[in-house]
């Protein structure tokens, strides 16, 4: 939406010049360059207007929280083939 507003110029411009020359009328061109100056007048700006006065910011105190490590770490080769050994060797439990 933004997009097809600030595209209106264009579309002004554009309909009116192609007028102008497809009619050969001066006068056209000269409307079209009065209603984008009208336009553009009656667009609302949205710069600020006076002064800006900054605020600061709040100031923050050092954390003492520490760091952890979560992640997960890789098993080592030797242990997850002696758990999969062991793992054979007891079977499947099941309930009876």
């Amino acid at each position: 939406m933004t997009l097809l507003i600030n595209l209106i110029p264009l579309l002004i411009a554009a309909i009116g010049f192609g007028l102008s020359w497809k009619l050969q009328k001066l006068w056209v061109a000269a409307a079209t360059v009065a209603t984008l100056f009208l336009y553009f007048q009656a667009q609302p700006s949205y710069m600020p207007k006076g002064q800006v006065t900054r605020s600061e910011p709040p100031v923050f105190t050092e954390s003492e929280a520490r760091i952890e490590d979560r992640n997960s770490k890789p098993m080592p080769g030797g242990e997850r083939d002696q758990r999969m050994r062991d793992a054979v060797k007891q079977g499947l439990d099941f309930k009876q």
